[in-house]
């Protein structure tokens, strides 16, 4: 495995590990975007960390009379699993609460609980497997020597709570 240093910022060093016969990479250190700001600088966010290789997919859809078929993007479904997949529901309105009805590779169904046929707006997220590799659950890895970074670093003891009245039952 070799290895390089991308960055030093704030005393952090972030490295990244190229892995052997293969195209993916390791870093150590958070994995950022740097984002323009309306106020001329850049912020950086984060990347959302999964025990496996998940892509996402968000959106919105719309109830008639308590029922929403929603498409899955061509291109987001030639890129994933598409036989098996999540998708989390946010209501905007008092629907009685929303679940899928049917899920398949092109699209999922949309229903509103209850025997109201309500019609609104809803919010989904859909998480499925990548297509183009494995990836894994929480795959093992050897790192080629120690990081002092990835180290659990000795703590002080948190100060103890002052003693209270004895409670019954503990």
């Amino acid at each position: 495995m070799s290895s390089a240093i991308l960055s030093t910022r704030s005393s952090r060093v972030i490295r990244w590990y190229s892995r052997p016969n293969s195209r993916s990479r390791v870093v150590n250190g958070p994995k950022n975007a740097a984002v323009p700001h309306p106020d001329g600088s850049h912020r950086l966010l984060y990347c959302l960390e999964s025990p496996e290789s998940w892509f996402e997919d968000f959106g919105e859809g719309k109830l008639a009379n308590g029922r929403a078929e929603v498409k899955l993007d061509p291109d987001y479904a030639a890129v994933v699993h598409n036989d098996s997949y999540q998708v989390f529901l946010t209501e905007y309105g008092d629907f009685g609460g929303l679940y899928i009805a049917n899920r398949g590779p092109a699209s999922f169904e949309v229903r509103a609980r209850g025997s109201a046929a309500p019609n609104g707006a809803f919010g989904y997220r859909i998480v499925a497997r990548r297509k183009d590799i494995p990836g894994p659950r929480l795959e093992k890895i050897k790192l080629p020597q120690p990081i002092k970074e990835l180290v659990k670093p000795d703590m002080p003891e948190p100060p103890k709570a002052p003693a209270g009245p004895e409670r019954p039952g503990r």
